[in-house]
């Protein structure tokens, strides 16, 4: 009677234990870390700004180096456009001497950011607009079509092979390089990217892709 008693005492205790270890694994599967390529604050070298997490597709994102106009609507006085660059250190500066940070955030974000620095304090009224220079990225090597690529959204290392029409039969696909505007490079394992989406490194203008040619 005793040992009965005993069993089902460990039967129980064991039961309520597995049951434990379940729910734990489960929360840490339902919990734990997603990988997004495309929204981990990655920024090009030297950015000094990650890019917008929750940016929406289609909504531009500003990288260092982009040449935007920006113009004053709405204004009693009218007000001159201003042509600018984006800084090294991702900042512009507009009238009155106000510095935004502008690399890594989207056009939407950074015109209303600079609507409420200026209204109500220096304007009643005032619609800032964003025109971005059109921008490209080249991919280059062993390639079907070697060329310049407008850059019209996010992309990636596999977005711009594709653009460039796939590889050829000698391209060396595990020795990809990638070579950011201010001269840093990185090497891409094709493969390796379809499989893993952190290796699928994203491209931003100036960006260049070439594609080497396998020895044999």
């Amino acid at each position: 009677m005793h040992m009965i008693k005993y069993l089902g005492r460990y039967i129980t205790g064991a039961a309520i234990l597995l049951t434990g270890i379940l729910l734990i694994g489960c929360g840490r599967s339902s919990g734990g870390f997603r990988y997004d390529p495309l929204a981990d604050g990655r920024a090009p070298m030297g950015a000094g700004a990650p890019v917008q997490a929750d940016a929406p597709i289609g909504d531009q994102v500003l990288h260092v180096g982009d040449s935007i106009t920006v113009s004053f609507q709405d204004l009693v006085n009218p007000v001159f456009p201003i042509d600018q660059a984006v800084k090294e250190d991702g900042s512009i500066t507009l009238i009155y001497n106000q510095r935004f940070q502008a690399a890594g955030k989207t056009v939407n974000a950074l015109e209303k950011e600079i609507h409420d620095r200026y209204v109500p304090r220096y304007f009643v009224n005032m619609t800032p607009t964003i025109k971005t220079a059109e921008r490209f990225y080249s991919v280059g090597g062993e390639v079907k079509t070697p060329n310049r690529q407008v850059y019209s959204g996010r992309m990636t290392v596999v977005g711009a092979i594709n653009t460039a029409g796939g590889f050829t039969d000698y391209a060396r696909k595990s020795k990809i390089q990638v070579t950011r505007a201010n001269g840093k490079t990185v090497k891409v394992n094709y493969d390796k990217a379809l499989r893993d989406p952190k290796e699928n490194l994203e491209i931003f203008p100036n960006d260049d892709v070439h594609v080497p040619k396998r020895i044999f």
